[in-house]
């Protein structure tokens, strides 16, 4: 429950920085502020915070710029997953993965390693190359922290 709070303050906290120049976006609380800002210089036992992750048709420097719309992918195309993390003032995990499956069966799994920041971003790539139903995954260690399906078709 706590963590789900957290993360949703992150977010939120997230938002307001993104969007500090608009001046229609309400500034965070105090408090939704102080949570965001305690974990960040304390949160190093309980670890990263995934707060996006998303399939990008189009990315700029290190942010997604444009979302796929679609989860349908043809043959010999290139995926690409986006993440953002929040990770802790002083703090190193090396056990962030990113795994695709094709009929349950693990294909490729790539291990990343990310380091104390607001806004850790990390950009996977990979071409599935069996058509069907692909799960991509992203994982801290054993535990799923989002997944996506996908399907993969001929190509035209």
């Amino acid at each position: 429950m706590r963590e789900n709070k957290l993360f949703i303050t992150v977010n939120f906290f997230c938002l307001i920085l993104f969007f500090s120049t608009n001046p229609l976006l309400a500034a965070p609380t105090p408090q939704m502020a102080k949570e965001v800002v305690d974990y960040y210089y304390n949160g190093q036992e309980e670890g990263p915070i995934l707060m996006e992750a998303k399939i990008c048709n189009s990315l700029e420097k290190l942010d997604c710029i444009e979302e796929s719309p679609s989860k349908n992918f043809s043959s010999g195309e290139t995926i690409t997953v986006w993440m953002k993390f929040l990770v802790p003032k002083g703090a190193t995990y090396d056990d962030i993965l990113v795994e695709y499956k094709y009929n349950n069966v693990v294909w490729r799994v790539t291990p990343y390693k990310i380091e104390g920041s607001i806004r850790y971003r990390v950009i996977d790539k990979y071409k599935p190359g069996k058509v069907g139903r692909w799960t991509i995954s992203i994982k801290k260690g054993a535990k799923e922290l989002k997944s996506f399906t996908i399907n993969i078709t001929e190509k035209d």
